[in-house]
């Protein structure tokens, strides 16, 4: 069977309408966009009515109801009852007449064979009163039977409905094969059952109203100027109430009592049908009859097409019954058919989920309690655990939950305000940056215009505010030639000289930034006076004639020997014992070693400490900061080349530095900042011992200890694909994470005087650091870890004035990182305010006994009385205060 419904995903808005309005859940939801499943629907039509953009299509019967009447054939239209709801404003012999004019030769009333179909049921209720009977007139109604409740198929009526019925008849009277029968009404689902296989050959099209309507305006047929014509075929009792609740009743028992009357019951709309399931499924339902129509009659169907109100379409039919006259039919008809059909099972079951599958939705939306579960209805389900399931069974999405999608919106906003902000601070550190710049700076756009100027700039060129763009300012000679202009000509980075009006002349680099189209977006400015180039350079030349004065390689390299010998590595904290207990341990054996840590930490150090304990301390460690050498040289320089490798090498070859390392120790340092491509290659050099310099294709065998240092995060760096799994894992087979200097606290005070030593040496000093000055350096965190702490001893040591440096002559940001520890107070629960004061103060008293030797310093830092101080102490927690520890 043909699918009736279908939806246009391109104007499905994500309102669940249809969802919310289906009495049988029959929309499943992908992607946000609804299909219908048609396994579950009953073709009532609630989703089409319900769209407020109109997504949902019907099948088109129009074009297949064109071609029936341009063949020269029989063609009998049998229209329904409710015809004059849709068409009101015209009388009913005017329609009959039009659609002669369409091309139909006979138009019969289906209320004929309502009128037929009726006398068969009364017998047979007549006959077997055992049980309760539904009526089968409305298709949506059998259908969701069949579909949903086939526990239900034995109730219903074996008979066909009053669309069948009447084609029978006229299948009966008109047996030929070219004889083409089109019925017209307001339901979709007639489609459907004219399609069914126990009706094949029965119905040819299936037209609604609206269709009909179309099918008049494109044959340019006004109803108006038709002439009337009656049918050709009338029903002449009671089959024109059909459309309405009731009217079989009407038709069957020809009373009118049915409100009182305790063996029938006429029930319409979707409440009531699924009340009538239930209590049939229940065993409460008492009455021999029920007349069921789904949509309160059929004047109510989803293609009627009309504007009346429902009181106004109940008048309409009415009148339409009243006015009806006994008319013998042209030709006696023989309606002795088989009004019989069958209902069959077509249940489509979808699996029950389980409890926990439920909750896991539940959770996915927020929902972790009952309180949770706003049972709002926007996503189209009663409640959030009818949406729950439907998600499991793969008919609707976790995302259709309004209340979870404002909440997600809501944290959206907040990251994007967070981003925002960031940004903004991004900008503000950018402009800062640009700013105090030394160097000239101008931005511009791909056409020349000036977006930006820092003040250096401004102050070299001698800015003209109302030159707003460069071509301007060339042409009246401020700066000549415009290095933006000569990018935007060759697409391509410059240098050159630049000139300007004030007769000066810079130094210019002007860098085109592309777009995601290759198109120059801006062009970056950067000038320098050349005068102050050139004093730079006389003084870079005066500095290299005293080099042979001063020995400067051999002092660093003793420098470095003092703090690197064995002898003197500081080691005062169990922490950075513990990295050389594991240092020392591993030296004496080959395995590959990864030293993990903090910029500043003392990794080279560590590196060389284990190279000297190891058996190959007589060759020298060769060190690679990989993060140092440009990634178009890095591979030359680690395994060298051959002759007439590329362009620029050397006639001779060159060994690489993994090579020279041959017996010894090779340490490469930043490791993390290695291209992928030559992670290959190193991982084969740790794997086989083996390495093909560039252009080569002999295998050198080099016997090398491996020793990896890096500051960044390798595992993340392999979950992120920057640095290869394989790599690391051959790399990280001993490692040692190195803690930075505020975790091992005890190494601060040994290593400050430690470089306090080396530069009273090199200055020729004697300078020490008072007791106040040690608290200050022992309570920083120190980010820079030992490299920020040597420079700053050395930077005291050189400006101090006084032997004595004291903790006025330590840096301000000391103190500010002193001052925001000193500033945190935790309290925590709700206690009383005189107890929460005294245990405050307390803790105050026992950290400033703690740090300052005498009560006189406690006093001035409390801010307090020496004698407050005494009084404090001896309450809180020592007799004699005056006795410090």
């Amino acid at each position: 069977m043909k699918n009736i419904i279908s939806v246009t995903q391109n104007k499905c808005k994500q309102c669940y309408a249809c969802v919310r309005n289906c009495p049988v859940k029959a929309v499943q939801i992908k992607n946000g966009q609804a299909e219908i499943m048609y396994s579950r629907c009953i073709n009532c039509g609630k989703c089409i009515s319900s769209c407020p953009q109109n997504a949902k299509i019907v099948l088109d019967s129009e074009t297949r109801c064109q071609n029936i009447l341009k063949q020269n054939k029989r063609i009998v239209a049998c229209i329904a009852p409710s015809f004059v709801v849709s068409f009101h404003t015209f009388s009913y012999k005017k329609v009959v007449g039009a659609l002669k004019e369409l091309g139909f030769d006979e138009v019969w009333e289906v209320a004929f064979g309502a009128e037929e179909l009726s006398n068969r049921v009364k017998d047979y209720i007549s006959d077997n009163d055992k049980k309760t009977y539904i009526s089968t007139a409305c298709t949506a109604f059998t259908t969701m039977i069949e579909k949903h409740y086939p526990e239900l198929i034995d109730n219903l009526l074996p008979f066909v409905s009053p669309m069948i019925s009447t084609g029978r008849i006229i299948r009966k009277k008109y047996p030929e094969d070219d004889t083409k029968i089109v019925f017209i009404g307001p339901c979709v689902a007639k489609k459907a059952e004219a399609m069914e296989f126990q009706n094949s050959g029965v119905i040819d099209c299936a037209l609604t109203f609206e269709e009909l309507k179309r099918l008049f305006i494109k044959n340019k047929i006004n109803i108006r100027q038709s002439s009337e014509q009656e049918f050709d075929v009338v029903g002449n009792r009671n089959g024109r109430l059909f459309p309405l609740s009731g009217g079989m009743i009407k038709n069957v028992f020809k009373q009118d009592d049915s409100l009182i009357n305790e063996d029938y019951i006429y029930i319409d709309g979707e409440e009531e049908c699924f009340e009538l399931v239930d209590s049939l499924l229940e065993g409460k339902f008492t009455f021999k009859f029920v007349d069921v129509l789904m949509c309160n009659g059929c004047i109510n169907g989803c293609k009627i097409d009309s504007d009346l109100s429902m009181f106004e379409k109940l008048h309409t039919i009415k009148k339409f019954y009243n006015n009806r006259k006994y008319v013998k039919n042209a030709v006696e008809l023989d309606t002795e058919i088989n009004y019989k059909r069958t209902f069959t099972n077509r249940r489509s079951i979808m699996p029950y989920p389980s409890e926990r599958e439920i909750d896991q939705v539940l959770k996915l939306t927020d929902k972790q309690t009952e309180k949770d579960q706003l049972n709002c209805g926007a996503c189209g389900y009663n409640t959030c655990r009818d949406k729950a399931v439907a998600v499991v069974q793969g008919i609707a999405e976790v995302e259709m939950c309004l209340p979870y999608l404002n909440n997600k919106k809501t944290k959206l906003l907040k990251e994007i305000s967070g981003r925002l902000k960031e940004i903004t601070t991004l900008k503000e550190e950018l402009e800062t940056i640009i700013e105090s710049s030394y160097d000239g700076m101008m931005v511009t756009d791909g056409q020349g215009k000036i977006l930006k100027t820092n003040k250096a700039w401004k102050n070299m060129i001698g800015f003209d505010r109302e030159k707003d763009n460069v071509l301007e300012m060339e042409n009246n000679n401020i700066i000549f030639p415009s290095g933006t202009l000569l990018v935007l000509k060759e697409k391509r980075r410059i240098s050159f000289i630049q000139n300007s009006f004030n007769s000066n002349q810079y130094l210019a680099t002007a860098t085109p930034v592309f777009d995601e189209s290759n198109n120059i977006a801006r062009v970056v400015t950067n000038i320098r006076d050349i005068e102050e180039l050139i004093k730079l350079r006389e003084q870079l030349n005066e500095t290299k004639k005293l080099q042979k004065y001063f020995n400067i390689e051999n002092d660093k390299k003793e420098m470095y020997n003092n703090v690197t010998n064995n002898a003197n590595l500081v080691a005062n904290s169990i922490e950075f014992g513990k990295v050389l207990q594991t240092a020392s341990k591993v030296a004496c054996v080959d395995s590959t070693i990864l030293i993990l840590g903090e910029s500043g930490v003392g990794k080279e150090v560590i590196a060389k400490f284990i190279h000297s304990l190891s058996g190959r301390k007589d060759i020298p460690m060769v060190k690679i900061n990989c993060g140092a050498i440009p990634e178009s040289l890095i591979e030359s320089e680690l395994f060298g080349y051959e002759t007439g490798a590329f362009t620029g090498a050397s006639k001779r070859g060159k060994p690489g530095l993994i090579e020279i390392a041959d017996k010894g120790t090779l340490f490469l340092d930043e490791i993390g900042e290695l291209p992928l491509n030559i992670q290959v290659k190193l991982l084969r050099v740790l794997q086989e011992r083996k390495l093909i310099r560039i252009g080569g294709t002999k295998e050198i065998y080099v016997d090398v200890r491996i020793i990896a240092a890096t500051n960044r995060d390798l595992f993340q760096m392999v979950k992120e694909g920057t640095f290869r799994a394989d790599l690391y894992y051959r790399l990280n087979v001993v490692p040692i994470n190195i803690p930075p200097l505020r975790e091992r606290v005890d190494d601060i005070l040994p290593l400050c005087y430690y470089f306090l030593n080396i530069y009273n040496n090199k200055y020729s000093c004697s300078k020490k650091i008072t007791s106040q000055g040690e608290e200050i350096l022992k309570t920083y965190d120190w980010p820079g870890n030992v490299r920020e702490l040597e420079n700053l001893i050395e930077r005291l040591i050189v400006t101090t004035r006084n032997d004595t440096i004291d903790k006025n002559d330590l840096p301000a940001f000391l103190f500010m990182e002193n001052l925001r520890n000193a500033n945190k107070i935790d309290i925590n629960g709700i206690i009383p305010l005189k107890e929460a004061i005294e245990l405050l103060e307390k803790q105050l008293i026992e950290n400033a006994y703690k740090k300052y030797r005498t009560t006189y310093e406690i006093a001035q830092v409390l801010k307090v009385n020496q004698s407050t101080v005494v009084r404090k102490i001896q309450k809180y927690f020592k007799n004699n205060a005056f006795m410090h520890d």
